[in-house]
């Protein structure tokens, strides 16, 4: 039996819940935006549909070009952004 988080809902880590979650956060509709934005081929869009699978390049330049939180796309559970660049900001802020 698998426990439910605080929050009271169970993670989504599987692939489709993760690509809605990548394109929410990148603002992006289409494979194609989502290549151009990732700075990616679009058939590497593909591929990774097909594979089910989320390359963890594509986290990395969400997190640099957006602070999308890596653990959110993941699983969907924390804030979207990642907290240590909000709190780097904040600290930094006159």
């Amino acid at each position: 039996m698998t426990e439910t988080p605080p929050g009271g809902y169970a993670p989504q880590a599987d692939f489709e819940s993760q690509y809605r979650r990548i394109l929410e956060a990148s603002g992006c509709r289409t494979q194609v935006e989502l290549a151009d934005f990732l700075e990616v081929r679009q058939s590497s869009i593909s591929d990774a549909r097909r594979r089910k699978t989320v390359p963890s390049g594509w986290l990395a330049m969400l997190l640099v070009k957006k602070h999308v939180n890596p653990d959110w796309i993941r699983s969907g559970l924390g804030g979207m952004i990642a907290m240590d660049r909000v709190e780097s900001a904040a600290a930094s802020a006159p």
